[in-house]
């Protein structure tokens, strides 16, 4: 099997193109690689293992499941000795047990937290804090990835970040919820209203109006304007087990005169 690594360098950053003949007709896989970080990616690209080597070859996603590795190594014990060495190296990094990445330096691209959010546990879907900032209806940045499930409440503090799951029991789960898609996947993440409804739910709040949105949580008033009576239809009755939520979703309706 013939290999060639080509690097280009362009500005702060090296293309790098590795040609497997066996596998690559037409063009190999790019990678773009930081300066700074060249000589720590030539010494993985060196002494990366036969798993490594094969789903960074191959594979377009970044995150694999111990499935996706059977289909490379079906001997376990053999798999587990790659995947045991790949982790000590630092080339493969665990999610949780059974969901893995690659290491930074090895990944295409960057890796669609949200999009993994899903994947991490489900049923879920992204809201509270974090669905109303990718919104843009809050200012501040939020650091933890915040989403609803039906199950348990979860959390996993994991090398790429930290992902919070709070349940939030509804009549019809992904009532509210919408598909959000990328280049790099697609994501379910909660409408603002239904990002709202949630919040108020895990925070046993008892608003009734646009006020404390306004003065606690610094939502525009243009961005409440934009909620529709379908907004509200879609999720009111949803919440059986929380009045407040019931109120909250009456009152604001009222109080928009939507």
């Amino acid at each position: 099997m013939q290999k060639s690594v080509t690097f280009t360098i362009t500005s702060r950053r090296i293309s790098v193109s590795l040609w497997n003949t066996k596998i690559y007709r037409n063009s190999p896989p790019t990678l773009l690689v930081d300066l700074a970080k060249l000589p720590e990616f030539c010494k993985i690209l060196t002494s990366m293992n036969k798993l490594v080597r094969t789903l960074f070859e191959t594979f377009e996603h970044h995150v694999f499941s111990v499935a996706d590795i059977k289909n490379i190594e079906p001997n376990d014990n053999i798999r587990y000795g790659l995947v045991k060495r790949a982790m000590e190296s630092g080339d493969v990094i665990q999610l949780k047990r059974g969901l893995y990445t690659l290491s930074s330096v090895l990944r295409k691209q960057p890796l669609n937290l949200p999009a993994l959010s899903n994947r991490l546990y489900y049923p879920s879907y992204v809201s509270f804090e974090y669905a109303l900032s990718a919104h843009g209806w809050i200012p501040e940045s939020v650091i933890a990835l915040t989403c609803a499930t039906s199950k348990n409440p979860a959390e996993f503090d994991t090398a790429v970040g930290l992902f919070s799951y709070k349940r939030v029991p509804q009549v019809l789960f992904f009532n509210g919820v919408e598909v959000v898609d990328s280049n790099d996947g697609s994501q379910l993440q909660a409408l603002p209203l239904k990002a709202l409804a949630d919040y108020i739910y895990v925070n046993k709040l008892h608003w009734m109006n646009r006020e404390p949105l306004i003065e606690s949580l610094r939502i525009e008033e243009e961005d409440l304007a934009t909620l529709t009576a379908d907004d509200f239809e879609s999720i009111q009755g949803n919440y059986a087990t929380a009045p407040n939520v019931e109120k909250f979703l009456a009152g604001l309706k009222k109080d928009l005169n939507v």
